[in-house]
């Protein structure tokens, strides 16, 4: 039997005596839905039946993260708490915890969306990490137009531009082969004059001189006559080359011939390598050479002699009645829905009766009953309806 001293026995008393009910004097950190436990110079927390815990401190009737119970979106964490739980979007998301999108540090262009941390994705006709790139399909030979058409690009799109002497017969297909001779002879456009006989060909005309005194086929100029077939340099233009013939005097643009140590780099941009004609483009990453043409927004720019020029976008003249631009483009597209259109000019006259039965003008808006992320527009009679994604992530 073990023999318990006075001074052992004291202080085992005394810690005894001085042990604090935490649970009795309210002094514990017991949350709802837990039971205090008392223990010699502490306490715990046990829960109550039914209910599961949460951390040391407090329980919760359900885990509403691991049950699917939870209002948080896919890319956010989901955290329990008492009653309750929290949404915090995850890493490379920013919103409140329901709706979580995606965050691009530099963002996407040209219409491009985010879809993962840093990763877009580009519409049609543009690529790059930011989509940042037009793709020039006409360049990369991934559009084949009709050969009375020739390929034209444009930003995030391109467009198969009928040739001279030939025009669209109205239907305005895609690939260019709408595009139809013009008969120059027949509407009077051509230029043959004297004697000579307008013969139309596919895309041209010629002028037949059979007989007359102005069949030689010289052409006046204000110093003198230039034989027919003769070339000159014309005085008023350094870059151009001139040419008789059949009495009509033509003139082009010198062809360039790099190789040429003579050649005119004012004429011929593109054959000038120095690198003080370089230019860099609007974004600093890429040096282009004196001659060079780029797409930057919806302008075309061009380097000539180091300097950078750029102009709006002249976009192709389209007749059809509808026209839309689509998002990340730059010029406008033949549409068949009046409700696609975006080139309307609201005629009043035109009205259309909405779900109630009330009359709207062209141009109203109103919201569908019943249906608050549903917007509605008259355009000149056709009801034209749109759901809000946002509106609806939100009620």
């Amino acid at each position: 039997m073990a023999i318990i001293s006075f001074e052992e026995s004291f202080f085992c008393h005394l810690r005894v005596v001085l042990d604090i009910d935490e649970c009795a004097t309210q002094m514990h950190y017991c949350q709802s839905n837990t039971v205090c436990v008392n223990l010699p110079g502490s306490h715990r927390c046990d829960c109550l039946p039914g209910f599961i815990r949460v951390d040391e401190y407090s329980c919760s009737e359900h885990d509403e993260c691991a049950g699917g119970q939870n209002l948080c979106d896919e890319n956010a964490i989901c955290t329990n708490t008492i009653r309750g739980h929290l949404c915090t979007c995850k890493p490379g998301y920013v919103g409140n915890g329901t709706i979580c999108r995606a965050f691009c540090e530099d963002g996407c262009r040209s219409g491009g969306t985010c879809v993962s941390p840093n990763t877009c994705v580009c519409p049609s006709g543009f690529t790059g990490p930011r989509c940042e790139t037009d793709i020039d399909e006409c360049a990369e030979g991934l559009i084949q137009c009709h050969n009375h058409s020739r390929c034209v690009n444009l930003p995030g799109w391109y467009h198969c531009e009928c040739r001279s002497g030939f025009h669209d017969n109205g239907s305005y297909l895609l690939d260019g082969s709408s595009c139809i001779d013009v008969d120059e002879c027949f509407l009077h456009t051509h230029t043959c004059w004297n004697h000579s006989v307008c013969v139309n060909l596919p895309g041209s005309y010629d002028c037949v001189c059979t007989s007359g005194p102005g069949c030689s086929g010289d052409c006046p100029q204000e110093r003198g006559i230039r034989r027919n077939g003769e070339d000159w340099k014309p005085s008023f233009d350094r870059c151009a080359i001139c040419s008789c013939k059949d009495g009509h005097t033509y003139c082009r643009r010198r062809p360039c011939d790099c190789g040429d140590p003579d050649q005119d780099l004012f004429c011929c941009p593109s054959c000038d390598n120095r690198p003080s004609s370089q230019c860099l483009d609007q974004s600093g990453r890429t040096l282009y050479p004196s001659g060079a043409s780029w797409l930057y927004g919806c302008q075309q720019c061009r380097c000539l002699e180091g300097e950078v020029d750029c102009w709006s976008l002249v976009c192709p003249v389209l007749v059809c009645e509808y026209t839309a631009v689509v998002e990340g483009e730059c010029c406008p597209r033949c549409v068949a829905d009046p409700c696609l259109a975006d080139n309307l000019s609201y005629d009043i006259r035109q009205t259309c009766q909405d779900p109630a039965g009330v009359m709207r003008l062209s141009g109203d808006t109103w919201h569908m009953p019943n249906s608050p992320c549903t917007t509605c527009k008259c355009k000149n009679g056709n009801v034209c309806c749109s759901v809000d994604l946002d509106c609806l992530q939100n009620n």
